[in-house]
């Protein structure tokens, strides 16, 4: 139970990693706020939290607006005393190459990805700040992407925002440390994991799941995809006591991808 006492809202949390990591917290004992512009997918995770026996609330959240964060956290609030992790997952793809990408497109990855992103640290920082100094640090995870470290094509404004999210995670770990907060912050780097998401790439691209299964064989060293429990694992540990020795950097589960 290496989140006994604790509260985690997670993003993007209706279906994917989100999710996974959400129900993995609530199984190690956190409270859960379940966070997603899909209400009705947030909810639905939430009740099979409810109904597994942990606690859990369901709140309609557009990363992208402040004052929906803002209300949000309040929601949180009335619930559970206090925030002790927050995980910005909500994320989006385009799989476009650079020509083809619109100025729209450009500006909703850049909303999406980090604009929800920041604030969520904004708000975050502002409601951790204030916990009890006696209390393990607070955790914030930035989801990030294995394209956070390399180039991707047809991906170009993903790979850029998910590279800004890694280098904006390092930033707020220093400016919490230099202002004394019981915070850390770390960016968590999956690499393809069989999600709802990765589903409208491949669909997108017109390759069906087996022929990327074959191709993934060649892309990293351990051949395959993740499965989102996967990856919430690496959540789990970046939001228990078990990183406690751990700030501003990052935790690749990529099977090796960026290693080549």
């Amino acid at each position: 139970m290496r989140m006994s006492g604790n509260t985690a809202l997670v993003t993007g949390a209706a279906g994917g990693i989100g999710a996974a990591s959400a129900k993995l917290f609530a199984s190690e004992g956190a409270q859960v706020v379940v966070c997603d512009i899909d209400f009705l997918g947030a909810k639905n995770v939430a009740k099979k939290i409810c109904d597994e026996g942990g606690k859990a609330i369901a709140v309609k959240l557009d990363v992208t607006d402040e004052a929906a964060w803002i209300e949000c956290f309040d929601e949180a609030l009335d619930r559970f005393d206090r925030i002790d992790t927050v995980m910005n997952n909500a994320g989006l793809i385009e799989n476009l190459t650079i020509e083809e990408t619109t100025v729209d497109i450009f500006d909703r990855l850049c909303s999406v990805n980090l604009k929800g992103v920041f604030l969520g640290c904004k708000i975050a920082i502002g409601h951790m700040k204030q916990r009890s100094p006696d209390l393990p640090f607070a955790s914030i995870i930035n989801v990030s992407s294995t394209a956070g470290f390399v180039g991707t094509a047809r991906t170009g404004i993903y790979t850029m925002t998910k590279g800004g999210v890694r280098l904006f995670t390092k930033s707020v770990a220093v400016e919490v440390a230099e202002l004394g907060y019981n915070i850390r912050c770390n960016s968590l780097h999956p690499g393809a994991t069989e999600t709802p998401m990765y589903d409208d790439i491949l669909v997108s691209r017109n390759i069906t799941k087996s022929e990327f299964r074959e191709l993934a064989k060649t892309r990293n060293p351990l051949g395959r995809m993740a499965q989102p429990y996967e990856i919430a694992n690496g959540a789990l540990f970046l939001a228990s006591n078990d990183s406690s020795f751990m700030t501003g950097t990052e935790l690749a589960l990529d099977g090796g991808y960026a290693a080549r």
